[in-house]
Formats: C-alpha cells, structure tokens, sequence
C-alpha cells in the first residue's frame, strides 16, 4: 500500500501571506477614519442644507455645520475654507480639502475630498 503524503504552506509562504495581509489590513485601518469623517462632512451640508438657509446669514450657517463637527467629533477640516455662494437659484455650500499623512516611514497619503450641498437641485 502506498502512503499519500501531505503537504501544506511552508514557514516562508506563510509569512510572506501575513506579510501581504498586514500591508492590506494596515492600509484601510489608516484610510477608513478619513473616508468616514468624510461622509460625516457630506452629511452635516446635506442635513443643514435640508432646514432653511434661505433665511441664515453665512455666519450662522458655519455655526450649524461647526457645531455637527463638534458633535461627530470631527477636528481636521478647517471650517473658515467652507464656501457659501448663494444665486438666484438658490444656496451653494461647498467644501474642498485634502488630507496628508505619514503611511510607512517616509511614505505620505495625500488624499483630496470635494464635499458640496446645491439647494437648487
């Protein structure tokens, strides 16, 4: 009778899968938080632009949106770069910033967001 001999991964395939796995895992724990606080953004114009701005000052406006910032925690993104233009169509609340951070020794992430509320729509 002939004995079927097993094999499996060795030690270096092994670590060199926990190695690619790390990288992924390591890569979105460092991206997810900024892509998050993002969609927070988005939703903080949309939720103010949905009450009435028609009658708000721009000041007011910013205090609305700082204070949805405030509340989700939200501390990077600079609320003087918040543009409001307000037409005949109606009010534009947009915000363009990037975000730059340090991802592997002298490796750096730079990512850019665009995040924008149009009540003409």
């Amino acid at each position: 009778m002939r004995r079927n001999k097993q094999s499996g991964m060795t030690t270096v395939p092994t670590l060199f899968m926990l190695a690619i796995v790390g990288f992924f895992f390591t890569v979105v724990f460092k991206l997810a938080p900024h892509y998050l606080d993002n969609r927070m953004v988005q939703s903080a114009f949309n939720q103010v632009g949905e009450s009435d701005i028609s009658g708000k000052s721009d000041t007011q406006i910013r205090h609305t949106i700082a204070s949805f910032f405030t509340i989700n925690n939200i501390r990077d993104v600079d609320i003087a770069k918040i543009v409001i233009a307000r037409g005949d169509a109606g009010t534009r609340i947009s915000l363009d910033y990037e975000k730059r951070f340090a991802m592997f020794g002298n490796v750096d992430v730079v990512l850019n967001f665009s995040n924008q509320y149009d009540s003409a729509q």
